[in-house]
């Protein structure tokens, strides 16, 4: 492990320990380097200030570990392990989740899950040339879903073990697909009948 990783994930584990007694928006720069025992400009040589930090340990923590996996069929076992890294880091996740506006890690969030959609309705294109504009509105529609539920779910505690609320949304999911399907299928039924002639 290089010395610069080193520094990084030293500064990552001061700022969770800072989280988990105070808030992420009373937690200052001057904080997080006196808790570390590093000086400011080694924390700015590694990070723009402290929201760049908490989004380099989202990245590190679940980005990184799920973006070898981009079919649909594997959405519910990536969404487990982002789920299980979360409630592991219960406190450090929460915190994050609770900052809104300028910076704000949930904008973050839905950003990284937008673009591993996206590449998951590519992965499953197979040929049919879905229009960019149809792949954008399918991944904001599971992506506004998915992390509105996930946001609900970390403010509420995280009460709910991952794996239930995997089974919830899986059961949600495939039945929109088993709906959009029905849809599809009836299209062609009715093209195939040919124009109304009433």
């Amino acid at each position: 492990m290089s010395e610069s990783l080193i520094t990084k994930k030293a500064i990552a584990q001061s700022v969770k320990e800072l989280m988990k007694k105070e808030d992420l928006r009373k937690i200052s720069v001057a904080d997080i380097v006196q808790h570390c025992g590093i000086n400011r400009q080694t924390f700015y040589y590694h990070f723009k200030d402290k929201y760049d930090l908490v989004n380099w340990i989202y990245y590190n923590e679940v980005v990184s570990a799920v973006s070898s996996r981009k079919t649909f069929q594997d959405w519910s076992d990536v969404l487990l392990e982002i789920l299980s890294i979360m409630k592991r880091e219960k406190f450090f996740y929460r915190n994050a989740l609770n900052v809104t506006g300028q910076n704000a890690f949930q904008d973050y969030f839905f950003t990284l899950t937008k673009s591993l959609l996206v590449e998951i309705v590519n992965a499953v294109e197979d040929g049919k040339e879905i229009q960019e504009a149809d792949k954008n509105f399918i991944a904001e529609f599971y992506t506004y879903g998915l992390v509105g539920i996930v946001i609900q779910w970390a403010r509420s505690g995280m009460k709910e073990q991952p794996q239930e609320l995997v089974d919830r949304l899986k059961y949600f999911i495939d039945d929109s697909k088993k709906v959009a399907a029905a849809r599809y299928l009836g299209g062609i039924a009715d093209q195939s009948k040919g124009p109304d002639r009433r």
